[in-house]
């Protein structure tokens, strides 16, 4: 990965960002490949993804997310935080956002491009398994939709153990889509499951297809037909809400100490020094990089006046401060400018004018 040096921008981000919108590449073999707009909210757990949210009409402002996978190569992990730095200095002359995104982690701003939810598939462009066929209705494929404001679609084992009584599921068999809704799960689930199953019938089966919903109120007839096209188990066997987990455990952590860090080239290598005292404006050097770490997130923060080799080395520095500190996965990294900072990044200093 450290010889993966592309000092002009990647053909493929050629056209980018030229208006408000999404655009969406996979990285396959250290490259980016654009992904079709009807797959638009299908990640693969296997890959790593770059996704560039253009906002504005004349004054254009941009956000780039890098999208790792829980399953993704380290290699593939390396080439989007590379790219996505190409991706920003190439187009947009290091004035977009970059972010850092994990799979079940997405930040809220993530979430939001994708309605009504976000989905997860198995596999990825390396194992082959990297396509949904549409209306091919073979394939069985069960999701479950769970979440309390930031709704997430996973794909799960085609059984009744995946299954619990707190969340919604939705089982895609054949030309059917059937919503199966917990008894004790929440009413937003419900419907964003329902919203995902006509999503699915819309992307999927080309709009063809049977939208059924199980819940509590449903005759026992079509709670059999329901099972019976699981495969397994009964409604009897569908684990108690406790065994899927706590909606809000994705928003973990622990508080600590706020601290800051510069990133600096002045010695002829790159250094990141921690730095002491309370934190003030004062401290961020325009010539320089830092990195501003909450305990729940991790900040860089990139001074106009910083050298080329600082910017482009300052979010690869902060995924190794990450690592070096054995940070959860869950924990984001974020790029930001001087004089486009956040009130989030803000407000962790005493004085901000």
């Amino acid at each position: 990965m450290e010889n993966l040096i592309m000092p002009e921008v990647h053909p493929a981000f050629a056209n980018s960002g030229k208006k408000a919108g999404l655009e969406i590449w996979r990285v396959e073999d250290f490259a980016p490949v654009a992904v079709p707009v009807q797959q638009y909210g299908n990640f693969y757990s296997g890959d790593s993804y770059i996704v560039l949210k253009t906002t504005g009409n004349t004054n254009l402002s941009w956000d780039i997310h890098f999208w790792l996978g829980s399953k993704t190569s380290q290699d593939e992990a390396g080439a989007a935080a590379i790219l996505s730095v190409n991706l920003d200095d190439g187009q947009f002359d290091g004035s977009a956002v970059q972010h850092r995104e994990t799979q079940g982690y997405e930040s809220r701003q993530f979430l939001s491009y994708f309605e009504p939810a976000i989905r997860y598939l198995d596999g990825g462009h390396s194992s082959g398994f990297n396509h949904v066929t549409i209306n091919a209705g073979a394939e069985k494929r069960l999701f479950q939709i769970k979440g309390k404001r930031n709704v997430r679609v996973k794909q799960v084992e085609v059984s009744v153990t995946s299954m619990n009584k707190g969340d919604c599921f939705i089982l895609d068999v054949d030309h059917d889509i059937m919503v199966y809704v917990g008894e004790k799960a929440k009413g937003v689930e419900r419907l964003k499951a329902i919203s995902v199953a006509n999503q699915i019938r819309d992307q999927d089966h080309n709009g063809r297809g049977n939208i059924e919903i199980i819940d509590p109120f449903s005759n026992e007839g079509d709670v059999n037909t329901f099972f019976t096209a699981l495969g397994s188990g009964d409604q009897d066997s569908v684990s108690d809400a406790e065994e899927g987990g706590d909606d809000e455990d994705f928003e973990r952590g622990e508080a600590k100490e706020v601290s800051l860090s510069e990133i600096s080239d002045s010695t002829g290598s790159i250094q990141i020094r921690k730095l002491s005292g309370p934190l003030t404006q004062e401290l961020l050097d325009t010539k320089e990089c830092y990195i501003l770490d909450t305990g729940s997130s991790i900040y860089v923060w990139v001074g106009k006046q910083s050298s080329g080799r600082e910017k482009a080395e300052a979010m690869r520095r902060a995924q190794h401060y990450l690592e070096v500190n054995n940070y959860p996965s869950w924990v984001h990294i974020s790029k930001v400018v001087e004089g486009t900072e956040p009130t989030a990044f803000k407000q962790h200093f005493q004085d901000w004018n």
